[in-house]
Parts: structure tokens; sequence; C-alpha cells
């Protein structure tokens, strides 16, 4: 059996969240917000998967932004590398997560969700 080659894919800058520690805000330039388009999306999964068959190796994405799940084409992304058999995880906060979000996420075959959290603050 081939070993996954893994990929961090940043497919949006959008979020409704200012963590302190997020690199896409901590300049305050205020630059506009970053956003792959679907065809763009559709080009580097079949990138990814090419060069994962020159290398013998299988695909596995890591989906960040911003806040992944707000991107327009959140769940087409999902419902395409199910369809490819490809395994994820998302990167993201967990303002948008719920039960059904959750089940849905699984059911597309995501194996992990990894939370991003803004709380250093003083405890005394």
């Amino acid at each position: 059996m081939s070993e996954y080659f893994s990929f961090q894919w940043h497919i949006t800058d959008d979020c409704d969240q200012r963590c302190k520690h997020c690199y896409i805000f901590s300049e305050n330039n205020c630059k506009s917000l970053d956003s792959m388009n679907w065809e763009q999306m559709q080009e580097v999964v079949a990138a990814c998967e090419d060069f994962c068959e020159v290398y013998h190796r299988l695909p596995y994405f890591y989906i960040t932004g911003g806040n992944p799940i707000l991107h327009p084409d959140f769940w087409r992304l999902l419902e395409l590398l199910k369809s490819r058999d490809i395994p994820f995880t998302i990167l993201g906060n967990p303002f948008h997560l719920n039960d059904e979000v959750c089940r849905r996420m699984k059911a597309y075959g995501c194996q992990k969700y990894q939370l991003s959290l803004d709380g250093m603050r003083d405890l005394l």
C-alpha cells in the first residue's frame, strides 16, 4: 500500500472571527480577502492527484483558511474529495460547528477537525 502525501490547502481568507494569533489579520493592512473559485479548486485536486500518481503516493488534504467552512463551495469540495476517495482534515475555528455540520463533514469523509482557539487570557 502506498503512503500518504499531505497537502495543507488554504482555500479562503474568509473568517468572521479576528483571532489574535491569526496571520491573515496580523498586519492590519486592509488587505482584501482572497478565496479560490470552484475551477481553481478542481484544478488543485487534479494536480495533487497527478503528483501523487507520479510519486506513488496517496493524497491527503488538510483544508484550512480563514475558516474553510465559510467558503461558498466548501460542501461541494468535500463532495468532490469523497467521490475521489481522498481523506482530509479540516483546520478551522469552532464557531460554526454544530451537530448537523459535524455529521455532514463525517459523512463526506472528514477524519479530523483541528480547532483554532483564541484564549490566552490571564486566569487570575
